[in-house]
Order: structure tokens, then sequence, then C-alpha cells
């Protein structure tokens, strides 16, 4: 848990994550007489120490598989057994926090360009940096600026709030959406939450492969623990629920320093509610999940929904909604009791973690820094790491 506000030591710099530049679609494959187009990715899932997940999308059916290595010479590969346009390959085997070379391929011929990831930092690696944004849903041409952006930070992986598409049902949406975001999702995992906007439609399940059942999950990278929900208006999460009870089997279970925790509509927050629902929604989840996070020690919690940036500072959590990914922005109106920071600015959060040391910068779409902030938690809870005496 957070200790206070205390500032941390200067951080060496993080690994850098960098990758080739890449091809955007449609990209032909090298075979022309073919005219095999690429409609979307590759894009990375669900990046853990040991695996990752590459999928993709061609225009008609064919036989894929992922060639990889620690240089671009590859030297293994994994194929997708079966026909089709979709493709979701597992690479497996993996060795943690390391950078590889990857390129898809489709019936023998390469689809675009090079790229690569980093895999997951395991619990020997307590250095990493992630991106924390949402509410991209539309607006396309500021999503695009927020994702060059954050690109220029080289995040480990990234986080999203929720309304990634202003309907969730609607295919053209979503093309646009990973048209937008091909360059940061072949470079970086992302790990989105379900907001009101994706109206629980079945095509955010066949698009994203996430862990546990893909509503709530979890995930551990390097000495932090990450804990998605759903609250969004389509689940329920108050006490006696599945996710509810699932919520606080996990946070008992955390060993892990640092604890986050994300998901769609915010328990503070200036901007007020949408509509009465929403405002009950509110009450409910400050009543129900609040305690949960103050007991069970969770550092920070992000959410989106209120499109704007604020920080709440409440019994020991930090309450982040970071909501400018490119939906029009809201005004606040009354201020939170709570509140320690605010703007109404398209944005994202760039955190870094150097051991027990955690630096949160808010950043606009013209890079300017809107908030800044810095945490420590007690040393005494940080995991062995080899070569400490």
């Amino acid at each position: 848990m957070l200790v206070g506000l205390t500032a941390c030591l200067p951080a060496a710099p993080a690994a850098p994550t960098l990758a080739p530049t890449l091809t955007h679609t449609p990209v032909p494959t090298s075979g022309q007489s073919r005219g095999l187009l690429l409609l979307r990715g590759p894009y990375l899932q669900s990046v853990a120490a040991n695996s990752i997940i590459v999928a993709w999308e061609t225009d008609r059916p064919s036989h894929g598989e992922v060639v990889y290595g620690e240089a671009e010479e590859y030297g293994a590969s994994v194929a997708d057994p079966a026909l089709g346009a979709r493709h979701v390959v597992t690479l497996t085997g993996l060795a943690p926090y390391t950078l590889y070379h990857y390129r898809i391929v489709s019936d023998g011929e390469p689809l675009g360009a090079d790229a690569a990831f980093r895999t997951a930092a395991g619990p020997d690696q307590a250095e990493f940096t992630f991106v924390v944004f949402g509410d991209t849903r539309t607006q396309h041409q500021v999503h695009r600026e927020v994702v060059a952006r954050i690109l220029e930070q080289g995040p480990d992986f990234v986080l999203h709030t929720g309304d990634l598409v202003d309907n969730g049902w609607d295919t053209g949406q979503w093309a646009a959406f990973f048209e937008i975001e091909r360059e940061l999702m072949a470079r970086a995992s992302l790990f989105p939450a379900l907001g009101n906007h994706e109206s629980n439609s079945p095509l955010y399940f066949d698009f994203f492969h996430l862990p546990g059942n893909e509503r709530w999950y979890t995930f551990d990278y390097g000495n932090a623990r990450f804990v998605c929900l759903q609250v969004d208006g389509f689940a329920d999460f108050g006490p006696g629920s599945e996710q509810y009870g699932w919520l606080e089997e996990t946070l008992v279970a955390n060993t892990q320093p640092w604890l986050f925790v994300y998901f769609h509509v915010p328990l503070y927050g200036s901007v007020p509610p949408h509509s009465a629902p929403f405002a009950e929604m509110e009450e409910t989840a400050q009543r129900a999940l609040a305690p949960l996070f103050e007991r069970y020690g969770v550092d920070m919690v992000f959410s989106g929904h209120k499109h704007s940036y604020e920080r709440n500072e409440v019994n020991g959590v930090t309450y982040i909604v970071t909501a400018g990914g490119g939906a029009p922005l809201y005004w606040a109106r009354e201020r939170e009791p709570t509140q320690a920071a605010f703007a109404r600015a398209y944005h994202f959060v760039l955190l870094e973690i150097d051991g027990d040391c955690l630096k949160a910068t808010t950043i606009s779409v013209e890079g300017e820094v809107l908030d800044q902030l810095e945490r420590r938690i007690d040393a005494a809870t940080l995991p062995f790491l080899p070569g400490q005496d």
C-alpha cells in the first residue's frame, strides 16, 4: 500500500521498448498475385513473462503462422492449424522481459513488416512502464494524436479504461479503432476494461483475448498485480455477486507490493453523472468497492467515463479518472472535496515502476505535463531480488 507523497530517488532509465516502424493496412502480401489483404493487426494480447498472443485478420481464409526470435532472423515459428480469416496464435516458452522480433505469415507469404514486442517482466524484474487511458470512442483524429504521444513513451503495456468505441455492435467502428491503434497494439499488449458503450457486445469478446472470463480478470507484471473489473452497467458488482466474490478472493490472495485496479465508471469525480442510473451506480460502487480497496491495500484505481482527467485521494487510495482518449470533453461542476488534480484535456497517464518507487505523469495530447506524483511503498514488502544483500 502507498505510504505517502515521499518523492522517489532518481530512477535508472528503463530498458527501451523500441520496435521497427510498422506498415499500415491494407497490406498486400509479397505474393501480389494472391492479393491477400491484412484487415486487422497484428496485435498483441495477454502478454505474460513466458508467453504472448498474436492475433490478426485477413480479407479471406488462409493458413496463418508467426515467425519469431530474438533477432530478425527469427528461428522459431508457431502455426495456426485452422484455415480461416482470423488467426490467434499463442507463443510460449519465452524468456521474461526479453525483446522478440516477429512477423505474421499467411500461406507462406509475409504480411507487413518485421515488428517487435517485449515479454512481461517476471517477479525478479521490478522496473517497467505502462500507460493508462480511455474513452477513445469518437473524434478519431484526436484518438490518433493521443496514440502518437503514447508511442513516443514506448510503454511495456497499456490499460484501457473502457468505451473503446461509440457502439460496440458496429463492426465499422471496431475497424477504425484497430486501425488507429495498429502500431501501438503491434508493440504493446492492450488490456481493456468494458465500458457502457461496448454495450456488452459479442464483438468485444471476438476481438480481444484476455485472461480469465475476459469481463473481470487479473494478471501480474513484475512486482505488481493488476485487477480489471466490469463496472459498466451490464454486470453486478455488489456484495453477493459473482464478481464481488471473485474480487475479494483476488485481493486477499495478492502478494505483490503494488496493487492496481481499473474499470470504467468511476467512484469519485467532479464531472456529474450522465443520468440517474449512473449516479446510482457510482453510489453503489462507493459503498461496495471502496471498503475492499482500503481493506486490502489497493494503491491506485483507474477509471474512465467522465471525459476529463481527475485525481482524488480517498483514505489512502489514489483514484484516477483518465477519460481523455478522443471522446468530447466534459466540464466539471462541483469540485470533489477529495480532488487533488483536474484537467479538461485529451491525455494519457504514464506510470513508471522502479522497485518500491512509482512515478505517475499525466501528459496532454500537446505534450504538456498536466499532473505528476511520486510514491514509495515500504521496501520491506518488496520481494527478494537477486543481488540484494
